[in-house]
């Protein structure tokens, strides 16, 4: 961020989207029709501007409307940030800014806004559900038959590691004017990390 030049914040991330196989955009495939996400960051740890934002959880959605990798990775997507509303003064003073140029913001090239909202996240062995007012969804891992996870390397988002195959049983979001409902489709449960670019 050019106001903020060294910061690094860490989490785990869950995504899911309108594919119903994995999302071919992380092998730089093409997409017939374009793609619609949902995606949470979950910040456990990490200062921006001085200010801990350990503790964050924000929501994107949004509409790739691109069929093309190409296109998706030059035009980036459409859509809006929700950010728990547990988040401080101080907190929102930094989230501004930082929702909308980071996380899910970096993939973004036309923004809907940032929304402070109550987001609850409930979780279990291998589960994880997340609730807002103007959407939810549901991840559940994909495990092979040694009941370890499906995992996927060297996809094209360098910001995620560990990254896990998972299954959305269902996701919607109604907002801004769209209403999205899936069920059945993938997920992508991983960590992530993100800093400021080298000077």
């Amino acid at each position: 961020m050019g106001a903020q030049p060294d910061w690094q914040v860490k989490g785990v991330y869950h995504e899911t989207c309108a594919s119903e196989g994995h999302c071919p955009y992380y092998f730089g495939r093409d997409k017939e029709g374009g793609c619609r996400y949902f995606m949470v960051f979950r910040v456990t740890e990490g200062t921006v501007g001085g200010v801990d934002l350990a503790g964050v959880t924000a929501v994107y959605l949004g509409d790739l409307p691109y069929p093309t990798f190409a296109e998706v990775t030059s035009k980036g997507s459409h859509g809006a940030a929700y950010i728990s509303d547990t988040a401080t003064p101080a907190q929102r003073a930094i989230l501004d800014t930082f929702a909308v140029q980071a996380l899910g913001g970096a993939l973004m090239k036309d923004f809907w806004g940032v929304h402070y909202a109550p987001i609850d996240v409930q979780e279990g062995d291998g589960w994880v559900e997340v609730t807002m007012p103007t959407g939810a969804a549901r991840l559940e891992l994909t495990r092979s038959g040694n009941g370890e996870p499906v995992r996927i390397e060297n996809a094209t988002l360098p910001f995620l590691t560990n990254i896990k195959a998972a299954h959305a049983p269902y996701w919607r979001w109604a907002d801004h004017g769209r209403h999205y409902e899936y069920k059945d489709r993938c997920g992508t449960w991983a960590d992530f990390v993100m800093a400021a670019p080298p000077a």
